[in-house]
């Protein structure tokens, strides 16, 4: 018996036919991973299975309830992120109407699901969930899908922002799963198909071009590119970039980074890991000037020690800033390249101003990525790695003397991944750079720093990629 059955089927998206003309089924028993390069349907496959665009001929038959399907989509719309900001989840007080772990899963007594145990979420029950890091926010929506006990479980992008015990953590619970009544498809990297997957779909232009057996999947080889022709950097003005003095943050009793000692001089290349909730956003959140704490605390920025005359904005202004929650935060429907233009000017109040010169290196970033289509697509209608794309070209157009990258690769395919490594080595050449990943692949050749974050604690780390 099959769960799925899709005979001759087209979908319609907006304004748009996807999948035209599909003949799919789901037998019982098979688990399928999706593949393909970014922008090539995966997710809309995912969203065409969950019932969220309609046949527009053909024929679907679905085996099983709505009730039986659970999702867990990178960008999640359970929670209404329009009611709130992103600076808001730094302030201690202003959490009012957000609900907490608890209330988002909806558990009741003390009879408590030991997934919560298996992912590290049982001591975060009582935390508003817009203070989450990504990879704790990414937990959370598994297991508010794990306890419908599905019969069918989609997951889009599920290894982004997770450390490695994470993965490990997540992969073991969902590979017991796929042992049992669940089965499962999911999006993959095509070099990074989980062992429990038996059946692989290749997607491109929004159809399927291949099915096989996992055993048959085949990695494709990555393409070499020309890079564009990059700014000469701005003159620096300063010798040390960053200096947290003994830095420490608390927040409702509870110390989430202790005495942090760290020096960032002008023109080094720092990889600053730690595993999920560890405190990574939190002390780019002070760099960046969005987290008040920043004036409890002795930071020096280019050269300046905070709380003596300098605003946010000439702080902003400086630094290049990728970060996982602007997907998030950003409801507003304007167009990629309106988008872009809006970084050159951090501050709200002030008209940016565009030239010819971050026009034309617009548009060579948006041609270099090969997503010259979209630049005049609203953001909101493109796919999570184009997303990212498109968060990279703010942050490089702006021409800063620093780069602040949170998880820039998220959702990025191995192509496209390549293609960014091999843009930031050459353009941070004489800047500087904090990038932050969970996978030690994704550091770009130049970065000759370790900062890890450990129980609230930095520490130097020898070896670049451990």
């Amino acid at each position: 018996m099959s769960l799925i059955e899709f005979n001759h089927a087209s979908f319609r998206k907006f304004d748009r036919i996807v999948f035209p003309d599909t003949c799919w089924t789901l037998p019982e028993g098979e688990h399928w991973a999706l593949t393909g390069a970014n922008a090539s349907g995966k997710t809309t496959f995912l969203e065409v299975v969950a019932g969220q665009w309609i046949a527009t001929q053909g024929e679907t038959a679905y085996h099983l309830s709505d009730d039986e399907i659970a999702s867990v989509f990178f960008c999640d719309r359970q929670i209404n992120y329009g009611n709130f900001y992103y600076q808001q989840r730094y302030h201690a007080t202003e959490t009012d109407g957000v609900v907490t772990v608890r209330e988002f899963l909806e558990l009741q007594g003390n009879a408590l699901p030991e997934i919560l145990q298996t992912l590290n979420l049982l001591s975060l029950l009582n935390m508003e969930i817009i203070k989450l890091s990504n990879g704790q926010f990414k937990k959370l929506f598994i297991v508010k899908a794990l306890l419908k006990k599905p019969r069918l479980l989609l997951l889009d992008n599920l290894f982004i922002g997770l450390d490695a015990q994470a993965r490990d953590d997540v992969n073991e619970a969902l590979t017991c799963i796929a042992g049992m009544d669940t089965q499962i498809i999911m999006t993959a990297e095509s070099g990074q198909i989980p062992a429990f997957i038996t059946h692989v779909m290749e997607i491109a232009h929004f159809s399927i071009s291949r099915t096989c057996l996992r055993t048959e999947a085949v990695t494709a080889a990555r393409q070499v590119k020309a890079l564009p022709e990059l700014p000469e950097p701005p003159v620096a003005g300063f010798d040390t970039a960053v200096h947290l003095h003994q830095v420490t943050i608390r927040y409702n009793g509870k110390t989430i980074i202790d005495q942090v000692e760290w020096l960032i001089r002008r023109g080094e290349k720092w990889a600053l890991t730690g595993a999920n909730g560890a405190g990574k956003s939190m002390l780019l959140s002070l760099i960046f000037a969005d987290n008040p704490q920043a004036y409890a605390n002795r930071i020096t920025i280019f050269d300046r020690l905070r709380g003596t005359g300098e605003s946010i904005w000439d702080i902003k202004e400086r630094i290049g800033f990728v970060s996982p929650e602007m997907h998030f935060y950003n409801k507003r429907h304007i167009t990629c390249m309106d988008y872009v233009m809006e970084g050159l000017q951090d501050n709200p109040y002030v008209r940016y101003m565009i030239t010819e010169k971050n026009s034309r290196f617009a548009a060579a970033l948006f041609a270099y990525f090969s997503v010259e289509d979209i630049a005049e697509t609203s953001f909101q209608r493109i796919s999570t790695g184009q997303q990212n794309i498109v968060l990279l070209i703010r942050a490089l157009v702006k021409n800063p003397p620093m780069l602040l990258l949170d998880e820039p690769f998220q959702g990025l395919d191995a192509e496209n991944v390549a293609l960014a490594r091999a843009l930031l080595d050459a353009y941070c050449k004489d800047r500087t750079l904090i990038f932050v990943s969970h996978n030690p692949a994704e550091l770009p050749d130049g970065i000759n720093r370790h900062l890890k974050i450990e129980d609230g604690k930095a520490k130097m780390i020898k070896n670049i990629h451990a």
